[in-house]
């Protein structure tokens, strides 16, 4: 027995049955596939079920075209378990629509399932259409991409949505028209905004109307919600951005349009505007000179500019150029332009010149001094009628040569003409200032008082910090140094001055400076500034003073103080200064540490060298006092510290000694056999 199907559309596909397993049974479907309508990327089961011989054989198909064609499902990104009785299907927006169906076969027959749809949605409210600007009062409709949504909008004031997306414009303003889709992925909405124009009127362009070339200037219209579109009027001339920005580029006049559209009128508005270029600074021509009171004509080589004074004390000008003298002097005089580019001046120098003022110059001078000639009207010239009584010397000095009285004349040409003005100049001797009598030195917070020998004259003072001094003569000393007092007597034919040099003075400061420290036996000195003053101790014991002596030292006078140090312990060495002011000290501090042991070796009856005569001229006995009688080294040494003679003697034994040394103090040192030291002191004296 043979029987033949249909395997995707048109595959036939034949068995051969054998009458042997006539009890074998063919596929019956039980279970059919159940479509949906699913979200993009949500899975889908179709699931199949029969009866029938096993085993069966399961093949999925699907259709685009609502089964007219079937064609063979395949697994892969979107379909797995196409040959099982469960396929599984990734949904995709490709999919949407399509119909899916199972061939059942065995070796006895087959049988076909009813097909299934699938329905594929997506989260998107489609794209909407329609004007985005309306005339208020108008109606326009929108539409979306994706059917079956809900309109509405934002700002009933504004417009108003029908349920099918008619929009009636309402009011001015600008809303949002909003589309709704509800599906299996959700709710998802679009938007899409539009503006509500009213009728508008031309308005005036505004800004400035001259620009350089070059540069640029902004320009404005109130009319901005629509669409404005900026041009010029002539090419080259200038040029303008969207944004109404000009620049210019040639020199002339434009004129710039502004078109404006919305949804309910169109207008224009239009202004000229001048481009300009640098303007050139010309020149002034004119009198460089006038007399005050008097005027003169200036000229410039370009116009449209306004004339300036630097000065106008010294000189006014017109508008037309009419310069009018005021007073002598100076006056710069400018010419003024300016435009989009910037400011040009063109400027002239104009004297104001005034007849010979009155001389303002001292009417006396004394014989042989020199008085200074003065006139408010410069460039004019100096002389005297009677060079025997008065010369001019230079071109403006007057000297007195004999007593008398005679006319001094300045004469003056210039644009007022020639004019002179006159003084009657006396001549007589000059005054005596005689002297200063009194004390060159006056302490700080002192007075000294100074006495001129003729009356009537002023006293002053070089240095108002070091001293001060009164209308009679009394000098207050203020700080230490040295200043110059004068006196100086007037008359009408000149002034006569003397002087007279003081010292103000003060306490002396008093430095003292000296060793860091100090030896047994060593020789030192003391260093007081200022040098004169008188030193003293409070322990003479310790530090005997061998010579005191007062010098110059680079420049400084000072006082020496040379010292022996000749026992431990402890000094204060004080210096003292005296001057015309007082007295004042300052004292030194030495110190020389000691030990019991050595004092008591040096001052202790059984150990101790003895020496006499002291002081000596160089002759003298010396005796060591031991336990047992024996030699000892006995050394000298100077105050310096250095070794200027060396012997041996026998203790126990008075020993004759010549020490043939320069005057001053000698150390004596000895060492006996037990370690005991001896000293003692010598003073040479010649």
């Amino acid at each position: 027995m043979r029987k033949c199907v249909y395997l995707s559309g048109l595959l036939l596909v034949c068995f051969s049955l054998f009458t042997n397993i006539a009890s074998a049974q063919a596929p019956v479907v039980t279970t059919e596939p159940t479509g949906d309508t699913l979200c993009s990327g949500s899975t889908l089961l179709m699931r199949v079920a029969a009866t029938g011989t096993a085993p069966i054989t399961f093949m999925w198909q699907y259709s685009a075209d609502g089964g007219a064609i079937w064609d063979t499902v395949e697994n892969g990104a979107l379909y797995t378990g196409a040959s099982n009785d469960t396929l599984t299907i990734v949904t995709n927006t490709s999919l949407n629509g399509m119909r899916y169906r199972c061939l059942l076969f065995n070796s006895v027959g087959s049988d076909t399932t009813l097909s299934a749809a699938l329905g594929v949605d997506t989260a998107f409210a489609g794209v909407l259409s329609g004007p985005s600007r309306l005339c208020d009062g108008s109606t326009a409709n929108f539409t979306s991409s994706v059917l079956g949504g809900i309109w509405r909008n934002v700002n009933l004031a504004i417009d108003s949505t029908s349920p099918t997306g008619l929009v009636e414009a309402r009011a001015f303003g600008g809303d949002t028209v909003k589309y709704t889709v509800t599906n299996t992925c959700g709710t998802i909405t679009s938007s899409r905004f539009i503006r509500v124009d009213t009728v508008v009127t031309s308005q005036p362009i505004t800004g400035p109307t001259h620009v350089c070339v070059g540069n640029t200037i902004a320009l404005n219209n109130v009319n901005v919600v629509g669409s404005g579109v900026w041009s010029v009027g002539v090419t080259g001339r200038s040029s303008i951005s969207a944004a109404g920005v000009v620049t210019g580029l040639a020199a002339g006049t434009d004129t710039v349009v502004y078109n404006f559209t919305n949804a309910c009128s169109a207008v224009s508005s239009s202004i000229i505007i001048d481009v300009e270029s640098p303007l050139p600074t010309g020149t002034i021509s004119g009198a460089t000179a006038v007399c005050a009171g008097s005027w003169t004509t200036l000229t410039s080589t370009v116009t449209g500019g306004i004339w300036i004074s630097s000065s106008t004390p010294v000189a006014v000008v017109s508008s037309v150029g009419n310069v009018t003298g005021i007073a002598q002097g100076t006056a710069l005089i400018s010419y003024y332009r300016s435009n989009s580019c910037g400011a040009s001046f063109a400027t002239h120098t104009v004297n104001v010149q005034v007849p010979a003022g009155a001389i303002s110059s001292n009417d006396s001078v004394g014989i042989d001094s020199f008085l200074i000639l003065t006139n408010p009207t410069p460039g004019g010239t100096w002389s005297t009628a009677n060079a025997s009584i008065v010369n001019i010397v230079g071109a403006d000095t007057a000297r007195g040569v004999d007593t008398g009285v005679t006319t001094i004349t300045y004469a003056v040409t210039n644009s007022c003409g020639t004019s002179s003005s006159t003084i009657n100049m006396n001549v007589g001797p000059l005054p005596d200032a005689g002297t200063i009598s009194g004390v060159d030195t006056v302490c700080v917070g002192g007075t000294i008082t100074l006495t001129a020998s003729i009356p009537g004259g002023v006293w002053t003072n070089k240095h108002d910090t070091l001293s001060s001094v009164s209308s009679t003569g009394v000098v207050t000393g203020i700080e230490s140094g040295r200043d110059t007092i004068f006196y100086t007597v007037t008359t009408a034919f000149g002034s006569k001055r003397i002087l007279k040099r003081i010292f103000v003075n003060q306490p002396p400061v008093i430095t003292v400076t000296g060793p860091a420290t100090v030896a047994f036996a060593g020789g030192y000195f003391l260093v007081g500034i200022p040098g004169g003053g008188t030193w003293s101790t409070n322990n003479a014991a310790m530090t005997v003073f061998t010579s005191i002596s007062s010098y110059v030292d680079a420049g400084v006078f000072k006082s020496f103080c040379n010292f022996v140090v000749l026992d431990t312990g402890s000094a204060r060495v004080t210096y003292n200064a005296t001057n015309g002011c007082g007295s004042s000290s300052k004292f030194f501090d030495l110190n020389l540490p000691g030990n019991v042991s050595s004092v008591a070796d040096v001052k202790g009856a059984n150990g101790k060298l003895n020496v006499y005569p002291n002081p000596s001229q160089g002759a003298m006995t010396l005796n060591i006092a031991t336990a047992a009688s024996e030699q000892v080294v006995v050394t000298v040494a100077n105050v310096a510290g250095q070794v200027v003679k060396t012997f041996k003697i026998a203790s126990n034994t008075a020993t004759n000694v010549m020490l043939d040394q320069p005057a001053g103090v000698y150390m004596l040192s000895a060492i006996t056999a037990d370690g005991i030291r001896h000293t003692a002191s010598v003073s040479i004296a010649r």
